[in-house]
């Protein structure tokens, strides 16, 4: 069931919540809307489920290219989870599951038989088999979560709609549950879109990325793309972390301190400011002067974990740099001590201006 929605608009008294949205997700997809608090994905994820209306004007959105705006939530075939489970606590884990077959007109009902073997072929499909006859209050957050999820696909849904659904979990919990997610659709393969303004869990979980940020999408793509060809300011901070270097144009160069690199652009011969962005893991740490590093003293050494953090100050413009590296790279350059004076050079910069971006 393929999702489309067309230029989308939400007012709330004086702020603009969507400012002309579209957005298109394919048969089968796994779509996150990522963005912070206030961007629009809510507003938009509920907009599309029939939750909210989008203001007077808006276009119109198709669910399989059919126009569902003057249907409700159950006309449209859509199962929503909701961040805080938002279960029955006087009902059984199966009871909770069975509910959205229990309230459907007598003519369309399953018989008893049926819906107890729904059920619980559904609790075979989320692992909770064996806990039918447990309330929500006997289980952990993550079962709650699951169970949340066995019932909006109790209705056998055409598009599945999570609403930030593990962001009431602790980290390990919420690791855990979104590769849960990941198989589970690649089994189920029902067209789902989910919020989130975790970016991990995005960009780990969703088949593709849009990224949003006052009401409008920033960029589209898969995780890949928006990762490492992140096509805005906004996207490539909020993507993780980032070191900026400022500098200037100047006769087809950009300049940024010590560090220089070709800039296409069209600068018109005139000096402009640039922003260059670079991430942790993409520099070096040089202990010889190397061209194209930039001087730096090392602040502080983090080297318990994966990758080794490594805190710096540039020398004479005394900006911070984070550098993250291999451990095998670390050992290799031998100890980095506190107030040592090293080069650090960049893999990957990604300059930025008004009328272009390396």
């Amino acid at each position: 069931m393929s999702i489309e929605a067309y230029d989308i608009s939400k007012t709330f008294n004086d702020f603009k919540a969507l400012d002309k949205v579209s957005l298109n997700v394919r048969d089968g997809e796994l779509l996150a809307l990522l963005g912070p608090s206030g961007s629009g994905k809510t507003t938009l994820l509920r907009i599309i489920a029939g939750l909210e209306l989008p203001d007077p004007g808006s276009g119109p959105i198709l669910f399989h290219e059919e126009p569902v705006a003057d249907k409700r939530l159950r006309e449209r075939q859509v199962g929503f989870v909701f961040q805080h489970y938002a279960l029955f606590r006087h009902m059984s884990v199966f009871e909770n599951v069975a509910f959205g077959l229990r309230v459907r007109p007598r003519s369309a009902r399953p018989s008893k038989a049926e819906i107890k073997d729904k059920v619980e072929q559904l609790l075979r499909l989320v692992q909770l088999e064996g806990l039918q006859h447990r309330y929500p209050s006997e289980l952990s957050g993550g079962q709650r979560q699951r169970v949340a999820l066995a019932r909006a696909l109790a209705i056998e849904p055409k598009v599945l709609l999570l609403d930030e659904p593990f962001g009431a979990l602790d980290a390990k919990v919420r690791q855990e549950l979104r590769r849960w997610l990941r198989r589970l659709h690649d089994e189920i393969h029902v067209t789902s879109v989910f919020v989130t303004h975790d970016q991990d869990e995005a960009l780990e979980v969703a088949d593709r990325v849009v990224v949003m940020n006052k009401g409008r999408i920033e960029q589209s793509g898969t995780p890949d793309e928006v990762f490492h060809e992140p096509a805005t300011e906004f996207v490539i901070n909020f993507l993780g972390s980032v070191n900026l270097f400022r500098g200037r144009i100047e006769e087809g160069r950009a300049e940024l301190g010590s560090l220089t690199v070709p800039y296409a652009g069209q600068s018109n011969g005139a000096s402009r400011e640039v922003k260059a962005y670079v991430r942790p893991h993409e520099l070096d740490i040089e202990r010889a002067g190397s061209a194209g590093g930039l001087a730096a003293r090392v602040l502080r050494v983090h080297s318990a974990g994966a990758a080794v953090k490594i805190e710096l100050v540039s020398d004479g413009r005394d900006e911070l740099i984070y550098v993250e590296l291999p451990q095998a790279r670390f050992l290799e350059l031998g100890r980095l001590a506190a107030g040592e004076t090293v080069h650090v050079v960049p893999r990957n910069l990604r300059v930025f201006s008004e009328d272009y971006q390396i």
